[in-house]
């Protein structure tokens, strides 16, 4: 029996910090508290464990170093403002480049506080990785390989 049975898998597009690409699924782990449901790529690539699992399209397992990915897109609707915290929520459009030149732009939906809800304080909050959404896509940039990031808030 495999031990991958109490995961949940989403499809995912990895690029490595050397310009590698590699395609399958990842596995996020089920949770049974708060919040219900499987945890989300952010939650997974913010943990502390330094390594993840990809399953790749033609077969097997890697285990890649979270340190060692650029970019991780997987296809997943943009965030939602949730009605009732509709004040406390601010959206974010931004332009990340890589050094390799390569930009991407989207935005991000953040509950930040007053005093500190620049888009600066969103990409310097804690974790490895922050999210921008753009057309149904997720992208995940790993903080240590970003060249520059421009805010269009």
């Amino acid at each position: 029996m495999s031990d991958w049975g109490s995961t949940s898998r989403i499809s995912a597009r990895v690029t490595l910090a050397d310009g590698a690409v590699l395609e399958g699924e990842l596995h996020l782990a089920s949770r049974p508290s708060y919040p219900p449901g499987p945890e989300t790529p952010i939650e997974m690539l913010n943990r502390a464990d330094p390594f993840f699992a990809l399953i790749p399209r033609e077969g097997g397992v890697v285990f890649l170093p979270k340190a060692g990915v650029s970019v991780v897109a997987c296809p997943e609707p943009s965030p939602w403002i949730d009605p009732d915290r509709v004040t406390a929520a601010k959206q974010l459009e931004l332009a990340v480049e890589l050094p390799n030149g390569q930009e991407y732009r989207g935005h991000a939906v953040a509950e930040l506080h007053p005093s500190r809800s620049r888009a600066l304080d969103y990409v310097n909050a804690t974790g490895l990785f922050f999210g921008l959404w753009d057309d149904g896509i997720a992208r995940y940039f790993n903080k240590t390989h970003v060249r520059c990031i421009r805010p269009y808030d």
